[in-house]
Parts: C-alpha cells; structure tokens; sequence
C-alpha cells in the first residue's frame, strides 16, 4: 500500500514504524486509564514498569518472528537486520511473550500483584494489535493468501500491493486481507472487554484470561487465510501459540478463581478500597 512515510533525504521513515508508535502509545493510554480507575498504582510507577515491559515486547516480538520466518537464514546471513524493526517484522505473541517475562520479574520489585497488573494490559494489548496491524497491512508484511477466483474483488474484500517497496513478495496478485482482519479481531476483543469483561469481573486476571478466550480463537481462524509457509503438524506457529494460550487460560482460571476471587460488591471499586476491606 503505502511502505513509506516520509523521505527527507537519504533518510526514510517507514509508515509501518509510525503506526507501531502510535499503537504502542494508544495501548499505554488505555491501560493507564485502567490502572488509575482500579487505583492500582501511581502513574510514575505504572509507566517505570510499562518501558521496561515494552522493551521486553519488542525483544520477544522480534525474536519469535525471526523464528518462525521462512527468512530465518537472511539474518544469520546480515545480522545487522536482526534488530532492524523498523523494516518491518514483529510477532504480535511473542511480544506478548517478551511483555509477560519482564512485568513478572519487575512487579514483584514494585509489590504489585503479577495478576492485576495483566487486568489493566488487557485492553491496552487488544486496542494496541487492532491499530498495530494496519502497519502490517501498509507495510505489506502478514499478508493474505492468494483468494479464489469466484471470491469478490473489490476492497476490502482483497488486498492488492502493488509497490515493490514493501514486503509483500505476491505483488500484484489479489490476496485475502489477513491484516485487516487481524485488526478486526484486536477491535472486536477490545470492545467486549471494556464493555462486557469489565463489568462482569468475578475474579483478578479476569480481564486478561478472557483476552486469550476471545483473541486465540480468532486469530486461529485468521491463519487460515494468511501466507504463511511454516507450518507444524498443518497449524501455523500462531495457531499453536494459539492453543497454548487457550490452555493456559483454562488452567489460570481455575486457579484464580480459588484464590483471588473478586466479592460482587467490590467488583468495581478501587484497588486501595478493596485491600482497606480486606485488612
């Protein structure tokens, strides 16, 4: 579509940089505005740990994606592109990964706790990955196959690059629009959190567990329509991540909801009110 955002020079701004930026920032405001509802931490502190969890993201995101590219050998051949992220080429699960390593090895630092800090990432993860993904669908990255002749082609239907530019190597050829509706899937779980998880917490890393009910399945059924040449067992590396999210969902609840059980009446009352009660 649009690969480039600027040229001044010989220096070039790649649109999928800027609109990372601002997914990462939209992401941050979200759960800041989460963290000050549930009075879960001073804003000095929630952003200490949030730049640190972003530098662990964009590790993990770059190294799973690196992994589990047909191109694994090209950065072992240039290493000097391994951390070239603004080229493009980021694993949304392995920031998530990345992201999770480091916010449980630094809230115990600031004596919060590991679950209700991932309660207020939920929905900044989700709004974070639906704007994220359309720097994929400008960069041309992450695209869809190649649709059926009897499919509609007209946008946004099909996705159709054209600028040699940009990453996508089936130029010209009208594809699935597999960025697109990765976005659509970040939206649609964003949505249901703030308004429907939010108010029906019964217990805390509610919010985050069900992020991984609602995006897993959805971003299993989007691979299917995704190029993507690696493949386990049939299931895309995402798919797996996929399923093990699932799991682990499953066996964090049960575990939650006998230990950090949230009374109705406290659901949505501030952090400090809660722990007053409890004392």
């Amino acid at each position: 579509m649009h690969p480039i955002f600027i040229t001044i020079g010989h220096f070039t701004i790649r649109t999928y940089g800027v609109i990372v930026a601002i997914a990462v920032i939209t992401g941050i405001f979200v759960s800041m505005h989460y963290s000050n509802k549930f009075k879960l931490m001073d804003e000095d502190t929630f952003l200490d740990i949030v730049i640190w969890t972003i530098v662990g993201g964009i590790l993990g995101a770059r190294i799973f994606w690196i992994l589990v590219s047909p191109g694994t050998s090209y950065y072992f051949i240039h290493p000097e592109h391994l951390f070239a992220i603004w080229e493009g080429g980021g694993s949304f699960e392995g920031a998530v990964l990345g992201g999770l390593i480091t916010i449980f090895l630094l809230v115990k630092k600031y004596h919060i706790s590991f679950w209700k800090f991932l309660d207020i990432t939920a929905p900044g993860l989700a709004i974070g990955y639906g704007v994220g993904k359309f720097a994929c669908f400008f960069n041309g990255c992450c695209y869809g196959l190649p649709v059926p002749k009897w499919w509609p082609h007209f946008f946004p239907l099909i996705n159709v690059f054209t600028d040699p530019r940009s990453e996508c190597d089936l130029l010209n050829t009208a594809l699935f629009p597999a960025q697109l509706l990765d976005s659509l899937a970040g939206w649609i779980t964003f949505f249901i959190i703030i308004f429907y998880v939010v108010k029906h917490r019964r217990y805390f890393g509610q919010m985050f567990i069900d992020f991984f009910y609602i995006f897993s399945p959805l971003l299993f059924a989007v691979e299917f329509v995704r190029y993507i040449p690696t493949h386990f067992l049939y299931l895309t590396p995402n798919q797996w991540v996929a399923i093990g999210a699932v799991i682990f969902a499953l066996i964090a609840e049960h575990f939650l909801k006998k230990n950090l059980p949230i009374v109705d009446s406290e659901a949505q009352q501030p952090e400090e009110m809660r722990e007053k009660k409890q004392g």
